[in-house]
């Protein structure tokens, strides 16, 4: 059961771009690389020359990819909730605290009564909304990571003034919208004891399905409205590290008792010896999906060793390698191994019309964010001169004054090699935690 395409993972943006320099042509050094990502993302925010004149209630979200207004007239300006998650950690990290606070505002405005947020959003109109949100997901793992931008922001701001009354009502808004966003991460838990998932939390609302519709010749994306039910690997994941720093901002023991049942569940059920990682997650009735996903293997490292599992990790450290790949001049991690690119085989033939099962192990691709969580794991596992050359192979793909590019090569429904919030955000944890930033080092841990 695959929890969603990697496209629908991020955001809806595939375009090719065009030249691109390397660092090395640059000169840049990581640092300034570095500084360059986070310049660059403070770009990406709204309103700004791509667009200037936002819906009132998206202001300071980020636009997820750097791609013109020409070349995809109908997402050149989506925001992906997780990519401005990421893009306030980011900014909190490197001590850019103004900027931080009006992408959680922008956040804090839109989460829906039920303390939800969509999994995107038009920052050019008002889609999604209560009345139209066609295609619109709601997602446990991007409202964990929204979850966790609010606690970590709050636990590294300065304190507020004595007099600043304003300051603190704010802070008192953030903490408590990240306890709506929780609320609402526990209203997706499976419940019954008797469940295979006890314990973890089911994915949200929405689903995407690829279709190949022969009197069109074209693939479409069919939108089921309805509760998503499956469970999620990286979805829990997200999830138990932003309740247990909602557990550290309030000290309430249900926050901590629903990450332990998240934790016991994932090392339960979800760890599979067979592979030596994380399986990707279970369907509604419980059948387990042991597709082989790189976040199962490296964002599942940075969970077993923030849950005292050094051994399971350092299993799971060397799991990461069967991603391995190489694209021209670039290195690094595939999403998947022994997984059709797509779903079925009208549309595999359709996108490869010689090889319509073609796996994810024949394709030479880099997928930068990806590979960026390889490089914050090993750095994890006290490996930091591993780390470094995991980014350092990442040169090729940075773009000239601007993004890191998502991936190597584009896949339609799948992957966009456009600049990127998430990449560029990925590479400012891994960057400044490798420069010994405390707030970095605390990231994830």
């Amino acid at each position: 059961m695959r929890t969603a395409s990697l496209l629908l993972h991020r955001s809806i943006v595939l375009v090719t771009i065009g030249p691109f320099c390397t660092l090395a042509c640059t000169g840049q050094s990581l640092d300034d690389w570095n500084i360059a990502s986070q310049n660059w993302l403070r770009g990406q925010v709204t309103p700004n020359h791509v667009v200037p004149d936002p819906d009132p209630s998206r202001r300071h979200l980020l636009i997820s990819y750097d791609v013109s207004p020409a070349k995809l007239p109908t997402g050149f300006h989506r925001s992906a909730t997780y990519d401005d998650a990421l893009a306030a950690l980011s900014f909190t990290i490197s001590g850019r605290m103004d900027a931080a606070n009006l992408t959680l505002q922008a956040l804090a405005r839109l989460v829906r009564p039920d303390g939800s947020l969509w999994f995107s959003y038009s920052t050019a109109n008002s889609w999604p909304d209560e009345s139209e949100h066609d295609s619109a997901l709601v997602r446990a793992g991007s409202i964990g990571w929204a979850g966790y931008a609010f606690t970590f922001y709050l636990a590294h701001a300065p304190p507020c003034a004595a007099q600043d009354a304003g300051c603190a009502r704010e802070r008192t808004s953030f903490l408590a919208t990240a306890v709506r966003l929780g609320n609402y991460l526990l209203s997706l838990e499976s419940t019954r004891p008797e469940h295979l998932c006890y314990g973890l939390l089911r994915q949200g609302y929405g689903s995407i399905r690829l279709s190949y519709r022969p009197d069109a010749r074209d693939v479409i994306e069919e939108y089921l409205d309805s509760p998503a039910l499956g469970f999620s690997t990286e979805n829990n994941i997200s999830s138990w590290f932003f309740l247990r720093a909602l557990l550290q901002l309030t000290g309430e023991p249900r926050w901590k008792d629903a990450a332990d049942r998240i934790r016991r569940g994932l090392l339960r059920v979800e760890w599979d010896e067979r592979i030596s990682q994380f399986d990707e997650g279970f369907s509604p009735g419980g059948q387990r999906d042991s597709v082989k996903a790189l976040d199962c293997a490296s964002w599942g490292a940075l969970f077993l060793i923030a849950a005292g599992e050094a051994d399971k990790a350092q299993t799971a450290l060397r799991s990461m390698e069967t991603y391995a790949s190489r694209d021209g001049d670039a290195a690094g991690y595939r999403p998947y191994f022994d997984e059709p690119i797509y779903p079925s085989f009208e549309i595999g033939k359709f996108y490869f019309p010689g090889e319509p099962r073609k796996q994810w192990r024949d394709l030479p691709l880099v997928w930068s964010e990806g590979t960026l969580g390889v490089a914050l794991a090993y750095l994890r596992m006290g490996q930091p001169d591993r780390a470094r050359k995991i980014v350092q192979a990442l040169q090729p793909l940075q773009v000239a004054s601007n993004g890191l590019r998502y991936a190597s090569r584009e896949m339609p429904h799948q992957m966009s090699d456009s600049p990127s919030v998430a990449a560029s955000s990925w590479l400012v944890f891994v960057a400044e935690a490798m420069k010994g930033n405390a707030r970095a080092e605390q990231f994830w841990k």
